[in-house]
């Protein structure tokens, strides 16, 4: 009968279980203790999705095959006219013939690489511009915290604990079967602390499964090997350069970056990753209003560990 009645009040009122009560605690604590580095991730997640397209739109891919290309002595000799305040280090043709030709100039001690258009004799920009450092800078960011493979490592720690955020905030998230419908939606827009929690609960749901699959993609990127030793155990045959869960894999890192189906994917992509920075400032004006201001009020009455009981229950009828 207990066991009965247990999952009973979890489908109907899952607000009264006293299990439930740690795990809103513990989503709460993570939350509150990943808030600053989940901003920092999900912004700069939503601009490395453009990465590509940065360096395609500011770096010429190509020139106009107009006329005779350049190369050689003459090709030399176009550059150093072009550039006749600098010392030419090198001139870099690739194979392509519609491709620029790569620069490197010295003027005081300083390197500079630019592009030349081997048809035209004349520079093309710098080969690397500002604002492609720039977005190199913040995809370094996100992937390694500019701390290269210590930051790649605690990137893996983040993840696991984002993806304990998104799993217990589904269990939070769980009304009762009577109230699913009206917590899906965050209802009417208005500047008040229980519209940021109904914004909180309705964009956490309809996002889990994209927040899962973020968050073990992320893990992946920082700890391959056991993802690795598993696909192995299941493949039968680890002579024969195929296994069974490498397509699968594929396709999940190619949805952590949103780069394979065009620019209205990606669009989609910088804006929902998003998501994890407005889940926690939501989730924060949520704690500071119900949590922070009713303690200091005297309107709650916690214990030393922060205990949420009396808002369980007003959740209940409230949610």
């Amino acid at each position: 009968m207990s066991k009965r009645s247990g999952w009973q009040r979890w489908v109907r009122q899952p607000q009264l279980l006293r299990w439930r009560r740690f795990v809103v605690q513990l989503h709460l604590w993570i939350g509150l203790a990943l808030g600053v580095y989940m901003v920092l991730i999900s912004v700069t997640g939503s601009v490395s999705v453009l990465r590509p397209d940065v360096h395609r739109w500011f770096i010429p891919r190509s020139v106009p095959m107009e006329g005779t290309r350049l190369g050689g002595d003459a090709l030399q000799d176009a550059v150093r006219r072009t550039y006749p305040l600098y010392e030419v280090t090198n001139v870099f043709e690739r194979r392509r013939p519609d491709t620029p030709v790569m620069v490197t100039l010295q003027l005081d001690g300083a390197t500079v690489e630019r592009l030349f258009d081997p048809y035209a004799a004349r520079d093309l920009g710098l080969a690397y511009p500002p604002i492609t450092e720039a977005i190199e800078w913040v995809v370094d960011l996100h992937d390694n915290l500019l701390t290269g493979t210590t930051g790649r490592a605690v990137n893996g720690v983040g993840a696991l604990l984002f993806l304990a955020l998104a799993i217990t905030g589904a269990v939070v998230w769980w009304p009762g079967v009577g109230r699913v419908g009206h917590s899906m939606v965050p209802g009417k827009p208005a500047k008040s602390a229980r519209f940021a929690r109904r914004l909180h609960n309705a964009l956490g749901i309809w996002a889990l499964a994209l927040i899962l699959m973020w968050a073990i993609t992320a893990v992946y990127f920082s700890f391959p090997d056991p993802f690795e030793r598993t696909i192995d155990y299941f493949d039968a045959d680890l002579t024969d350069g195929e296994r069974p869960g490498d397509e699968f894999v594929r396709t999940l890192v190619n949805l952590h970056f949103g780069r394979s189906w065009g620019m209205a994917v990606k669009v989609a992509w910088v804006v929902l990753g998003l998501l994890p920075a407005v889940l926690f400032v939501t989730g924060c004006i949520t704690w500071w209003v119900r949590v922070v201001q009713r303690r200091g009020a005297g309107v709650l009455k916690a214990d030393r560990t922060g205990d949420l009981a009396p808002l369980l229950a007003e959740e209940s009828v409230q949610n």
